[in-house]
């Protein structure tokens, strides 16, 4: 018996390696999105950090000009968190797409490793068929044999 061969091979590994590239755009993107949360994350913690700093202080002039220059710098922060926020909005806008096409890519690829998988089935039922069929022919001609000997 000839051994198992899919005709769409090359089919698959196109698909395979157009769902690599999807899985690569979603995850460059996933990291923009990452970036743009860190630096949000990193601005808060500043500005708790700064909070902090001025309630540390036990003299009461020295609070009041340290808290001014403070909320001066919280809100700089609070600026730098808009801007990280608008973003994380237009990147998660692009970040869906990306994840619609790369479901479709994936959705694409499952359907012909489903039908390689089938066709495998097929050619196993097959080969099992064909080894049933030899050994009967060699069971058959066992009997012959042992009828001409007896």
């Amino acid at each position: 018996m000839k051994a198992f061969r899919f005709e769409l091979e090359s089919l698959l590994v196109f698909r395979k390696n157009i769902e690599k590239q999807k899985q690569a755009d979603v995850a460059l993107i996933s990291s923009k999105y990452n970036k743009e949360q860190m630096g949000k994350e990193n601005c808060l913690s500043k500005i708790n950090d700064s909070i902090q700093k001025v309630d540390s202080i036990e003299n009461k002039d020295d609070m009041i000009e340290n808290f001014m220059f403070v909320n001066d710098y919280i809100s700089s922060l609070g600026g730098q968190i808009r801007l990280h926020e608008d973003n994380m909005q237009v990147i998660n806008v692009e970040l869906k797409k990306k994840q619609k096409i790369l479901a479709k890519a994936s959705a694409d690829l499952k359907a012909v490793e489903m039908l390689k998988d089938k066709k495998l089935a097929e050619y196993k039922k097959e080969v099992i068929k064909e080894e049933q069929k030899i050994f009967d022919e060699w069971k058959n001609g066992n009997n012959i044999y042992t009828n001409i000997k007896g």
